[in-house]
């Protein structure tokens, strides 16, 4: 279990500088303020009827940006930074191998994003139990789980980034490209396989999109996070409800978009530590 002597390092360096409660306040204000935004949104500071499966809804797209950023930023410079400075050799002198490092890197940095999610949304929990008139604890313990989750696979793919390159610089651009690949650009690219389909950019408001479209929409993975939550959570209103309102093929069910966020979270620190194994120190 030499990994979790990683992990648990990784974790407590976070907590002695700081790092785990600025990320923890940040989700407080994050979390807790749109709670509280929402309400005054929708009761215009008056108070009204409030259920607490529409905040989650409401949070969703923010906690897509929100997370994904911040779980990139944690991971990004944890081999590449080390391997920079030179402390990864001293980290892998002792008794850890380079496997030893990306996993526990993964699990310490996970861990971190994790412990600050949970501190956010039981902090909105407790707004939502003050100023809500219904709450629905099964529907926001799996908005929470799937946001923890989402927070983790995008911290382990800013760990298995870093893996792949020595400079933290590099690092840094492997992040942002994947970023403005997957999370900013990939719409592009599932309209422009489509155009050359269609001639078409998009399917009209009259056209049942293909399946092979709706499942490219969702290989991001803040795309299958929010699918995840859409189908996941009662109030279920995507278009693939609309099409399939029975039985939805199974690369588009609920349970593959979470199996796709388990792809990431697996495949891209996997492909870094195979780049990390083979590299001169």
């Amino acid at each position: 279990m030499s990994w979790a002597a990683v992990a648990k390092k990784d974790f407590q360096d976070a907590a002695r500088s700081k790092a785990l409660w600025a990320l923890a306040a940040l989700f407080v204000l994050f979390m807790a303020g749109a709670a509280w935004l929402y309400t005054e949104i929708q009761s215009g500071g008056q108070g009204g009827e409030l259920a607490a499966i529409d905040l989650l809804f409401f949070l969703l797209s923010p906690a897509a940006f929100v997370v994904p950023i911040t779980g990139l930023v944690i991971g990004h410079k944890a081999i590449a930074g080390e391997l920079e400075s030179g402390s990864a050799k001293f980290l892998l002198s002792l008794p850890h191998t380079r496997r030893d490092a990306v996993l526990g890197k993964v699990a310490g940095r996970g861990g971190v994003i994790a412990a600050a999610i949970v501190v956010g949304l039981v902090a909105a929990a407790i707004v939502t139990l003050v100023r809500y008139d219904t709450f629905d604890a099964t529907a926001y313990l799996g908005f929470s789980l799937l946001t923890i989750l989402l927070g983790v696979t995008y911290t382990a793919i800013g760990v298995g980034l870093s893996a792949a390159t020595k400079r933290s610089g590099r690092a840094t651009i492997l992040a942002l490209v994947f970023f403005v690949v997957f999370e900013v650009g990939w719409g592009l690219v599932t309209s422009g396989i489509y155009y050359l389909s269609t001639g078409s950019l998009v399917p009209g408001i009259d056209t049942a999109p293909p399946e092979w479209y709706l499942l490219m929409n969702r290989v991001p993975p803040s795309a299958a996070f929010t699918n995840a939550v859409y189908q996941f959570l009662p109030g279920n209103g995507t278009i693939v409800a609309q099409l399939f309102p029975q039985n939805p093929p199974i690369y588009l069910s609920k349970w593959a978009a979470l199996a796709t966020l388990l792809v990431w979270l697996v495949v891209v620190p996997a492909l870094g530590y195979y780049r990390f194994r083979g590299m001169d120190l």
